[in-house]
């Protein structure tokens, strides 16, 4: 990784809810943490065929 995060942290949650929750709970008190920002996928679609790129 580069550029200003130190960690990169994979969840899954079933509800936007629950990501606010497991953050809050479990990374907000830590002293160590400084701050987090959080990005969420609503959908991963993977096509098993690559297609030849444009001359």
């Amino acid at each position: 990784m580069a550029g200003g995060d130190d960690f990169l942290v994979h969840v899954a949650v079933p509800s936007v809810d629950s990501l606010h929750s497991f953050l809050m709970d479990k990374f907000s008190g830590r002293r160590e943490v400084v701050g987090f920002r959080s990005s969420v996928i609503y959908q991963h679609a993977r096509k098993q065929v690559i297609e030849p790129l444009d001359p």
